[in-house]
C-alpha cells in the first residue's frame, strides 16, 4: 500500500481538501443532537408559548443551516474524492504501461500477456473503486467515533457511564472484523490468479477462433472455459460469504448497543421520582443524546466495514501491480554519463560482430546458442539458416537487446552494445520480426512508425522497394487505406512487405529480417532482395531464413544446428564444406532447381541493371 500512498501524495492538496471537508462535516453533523436536545429542553421546561415557539424556530433554523452545510461539504467530498481516485488510477495505468514497454522479453514472459492486461485493467479498477470509498470513510468514520465519544464524556447533560456499553461493543466488533479479514485475504489473492486464468483462456479462444471452428472444437473450448470460470466463481463466492458476515455482525452489535444504552440508562435513573420532572427530563434527554451519538458511532463502523470488505481484494490487486512496477529489468541500461552520443554518431557505421556469444534462458540450464562468432560489413548480406529450434531467432533477438547474451560480446561499430543506451542502439537497427504485425491506422501511419519524420517521397520509395505497389495501387485510398488491428484486412505476404517498408523508411545502419520473406512467392522474394541491395548500400543486412532460395546470393551464410555454428561461408563454399547445409539444400531443391533458381536471380539482376 506504500505505492498507493505515494501516488496519492502527488495530489496532496486534493487529499487535504477532502479531509478538511470531512472533518468539518463530522463536527457539523454531530451538532445536530445538541440542537435536538435544546428543543427538547424548551418543550420540557414549558415556558411561555410565544417564547417557546420563537426558540424552537431558532433551533430549527440552526438545524437547517447545519444540514445544508453537511450537504455542501458532502458534495465537495464526493466530487473531489472521485476526481482524485480517477487520477490515481490514471497515474497507475500510465506507470504500468510504461513499465511493461520497458520490460525485457524475459521479464515480459514471466508475467504473461493475459496477466499484464488483467493487472493494468481489472486490478487498477479495483484500487480505484476502493479509493472512492476509502478516501472519505477512513477519515470520516474515525472522526465520528472519536468526536462522538468526546462529546459523550464532556457534555454536562450526558452520563459518561452510558459509554460502558460502547466500551464493550466496539472491541467485539473490531475483533470480528479482523478475523474476517484474515480469513478473506488469501481467497482474494487466489481470486486474482483465477481472473488471470479466465483472461488467458478467453484470449486464447478469441485468437484461435478460426482454428476452433475449423475443427469443430467449440464444445471442448466451452468446457475448458466453464472449468476455469467455475473455479473463479467458487473462490469469489467463498470470499464473499465470509465478508458478507460483516454487515449482520455489526448490525447485531449495533442493536444490542442501542438497547443496552436505554437499559443501562433506566437503572441509572433509580432514585429520581416522577414528580421531579426537571431531573427526569434531563436524564431522559441525556440518554436520547447518547443513543444518537451511539447511532453515529455504529453507522461509522458500518461504513468502515464496507471499506474493509474491499480491503483484502484491493491489497491483493495492489500487490500484483507492485510486482510489475518493482520488477528489475534483466536487461540493464548502460550508464548514460559514460556514453558520448556525439562521438558515437561520428563512428564508421554498419558493422556488427558476435564474439563467442552464448545464451541460456534464465529458467533453463541448457544453452540455446553456444560460441557463435561472425562479423557483418556495410553493404553485405549475412544469412542465418538452420532447422527449427536451432537458435536463429535467438541470435536476432540479442542484437537489439531484447535479451542479453549469457557470455561473449556483441560489438556494434567497435562499441559493446551493453555500453550503448537501448534507445540509441535500437535507432541503429531496422527490425522486421518473424510475425508481421501492423497497427490500427492507415498504411502511411504504419510506415511512419519506423520514421515519424519521413517525407511522402521517402515513404513511397520504401513501399516501392518492398514490392507493395502492385496491391497498394489497387486500393481506393492508396496509402491512406485503413489498416485493421493486427493488419487482418491484408494477406500474410502483404503484411510482410508493409513491415519491411516500415523498416526501410527508418534508414538504419543494420537491417534485421527474421524470416520476413516466408509468405512471399519466389519471384517477389527475389525482386525484393535485389531492390534491397540497391536501396541499402552502406548498411549491413542480416536475414534469418528457412528457404535456401532466399539466401543463395548472400555474402555470408551461417549454418546452425542445435544452437551451434556448423558452417559459415557462401552458398558455393558451404556446398563443398558443410554436410548439414548440403542436407538442407537437398531437402528443399534438387540440382536442377538450384541451377534454375540461380538463373532466375541472374535474370532479375540483369533486369534491374537495365
Amino acid at each position: 500500500m506504500k505505492k498507493l500512498i505515494k501516488v496519492l501524495m502527488k495530489r496532496w492538496w486534493l487529499v487535504l481538501l477532502v479531509w478538511v471537508a470531512i472533518i468539518i462535516q463530522c463536527f457539523l453533523q454531530l451538532q445536530l443532537p445538541d440542537r435536538m436536545n435544546a428543543i427538547q429542553s424548551i418543550i420540557t421546561k414549558i415556558p411561555q408559548p410565544d417564547d417557546a415557539i420563537n426558540q424552537i424556530w431558532v433551533q430549527g433554523g440552526w438545524m437547517l443551516l447545519l444540514s445544508l452545510g453537511v450537504f455542501i461539504l458532502a458534495s465537495i467530498q464526493n466530487f473531489f474524492g472521485t476526481y482524485l481516485s480517477a487520477h490515481v488510477a490514471q497515474d497507475l495505468r500510465e506507470e504500468m504501461f510504461k513499465k511493461v514497454n520497458s520490460l525485457s522479453l524475459t521479464d515480459y514472459s514471466k508475467f504473461g500477456t493475459a496477466s499484464l492486461i488483467t493487472r493494468t485493467t481489472n486490478d487498477i479498477e479495483q484500487v480505484k473503486n476502493f479509493l472512492i470509498m476509502a478516501i472519505r470513510t477512513l477519515v470520516m468514520s474515525p472522526t465520528y467515533i472519536v468526536v462522538a465519544l468526546v462529546l459523550i464524556f464532556t457534555k454536562d447533560y450526558t452520563n459518561p457511564k452510558l459509554a460502558i456499553v460502547l466500551a464493550v461493543v466496539i472491541p467485539l466488533i473490531t475483533i470480528c472484523i479482523v478475523i474476517l479479514l484474515i480469513l478473506a485475504l488469501p481467497l482474494f489473492k487466489q481470486l486474482q490468479i483465477n481472473i488471470d486464468n479466465i483472461t488467458i483462456t478467453l484470449r486464447e479462444n478469441l485468437t484461435g477462433i478460426r482454428v476452433i471452428r475449423a475443427y469443430n472444437q467449440q464444445k471442448t473450448e466451452n468446457k475448458k472455459f466453464d472449468e476455469v470460470n467455475f473455479i473463479g466463481s467458487k473462490t469469489i463466492l467463498k470470499a464473499n460469504r465470509i465478508m458478507a458476515a460483516t454487515d449482520p455482525i455489526i448490525s447485531i452489535f449495533f442493536n444490542l448497543a442501542y438497547v443496552g444504552i436505554f437499559a443501562l440508562g433506566y437503572f441509572l435513573m433509580e432514585g429520581i421520582t416522577i414528580s421531579d420532572t426537571s431531573a427526569l427530563a434531563n436524564e431522559v434527554s441525556g440518554i436520547v443524546v447518547v443513543s444518537q451519538y451511539s447511532m453515529q458511532i455504529m453507522q461509522s463502523f458500518i461504513m468502515l466495514a464496507f471499506v474493509l470488505v474491499l480491503l483484502p481484494q484491493t491489497m491483493a490487486s495492489m500487490s500484483r501491480i507492485n510486482e510489475v512496477l518493482k520488477c528489475e529489468d534483466t536487461v540493464k541500461e548502460c550508464d548514460h554519463n559514460k556514453f558520448n552520443e556525439e562521438l558515437f554518431q561520428k563512428r564508421e557505421k554498419g558493422s556488427i560482430e558476435f564474439k563467442d556469444v552464448s545464451f541460456c534462458y534464465p529458467d533453463s540450464n541448457t544453452p540455446v546458442i553456444e560460441h557463435i562468432s561472425f562479423k557483418t560489413k556495410p553493404g553485405t548480406t549475412t544469412a542465418i539458416i538452420g532447422s527449427t529450434g536451432s537458435g536463429k531467432s535467438t541470435i536476432i533477438n540479442l542484437i537489439p537487446r531484447f535479451y542479453d547474451a549469457t557470455s561473449g560480446e556483441i560489438i556494434l561499430d567497435n562499441y559493446n552494445i551493453k555500453d550503448i543506451p537501448q534507445k540509441t542502439l535500437r535507432d541503429c537497427i531496422g527490425f522486421v520480426p518473424q510475425q508481421a504485425l501492423l497497427f490500427s491506422g492507415t498504411i502511411e501511419e504504419n510506415i511512419r512508425f519506423g520514421n515519424k519524420n519521413a517525407s511522402d517521397e521517402e515513404i513511397l520509395e520504401a513501399l516501392s522497394v518492398a514490392q507493395t505497389e502492385h496491391f497498394i495501387s489497387k486500393l481506393p485510398n492508396g496509402t491512406k487505406t485503413f489498416v485493421s488491428q493486427g493488419g487482418k484486412n491484408f494477406s500474410g505476404g502483404q503484411k510482410q512487405r508493409l513491415c519491411i517498408a516500415r523498416a526501410l523508411v527508418k534508414k538504419p545502419e543494420i537491417y534485421v529480417f527474421d524470416d520476413s520473406f516466408s509468405a512471399l512467392d519466389f519471384k517477389t522474394d527475389a525482386k525484393l532482395r535485389q531492390a534491397l541491395k540497391k536501396y541499402i548500400v552502406n548498411s549491413s543486412i542480416i536475414i534469418v531464413a528457412q528457404r535456401v532460395s532466399s539466401i543463395l546470393d548472400a555474402d555470408n551464410i551461417i549454418v546452425l544446428n542445435e544452437g551451434k555454428c556448423v558452417g559459415q561461408g557462401t552458398h558455393a563454399e558451404l556446398l563443398k564444406s558443410c554436410a548439414i547445409y548440403q542436407d538442407i539444400v537437398k531437402s528443399q531443391l534438387d540440382p536442377d532447381e538450384v541451377e534454375k533458381t540461380i538463373n532466375i536471380l541472374n535474370s532479375i539482376k540483369s533486369e534491374g541493371g537495365n
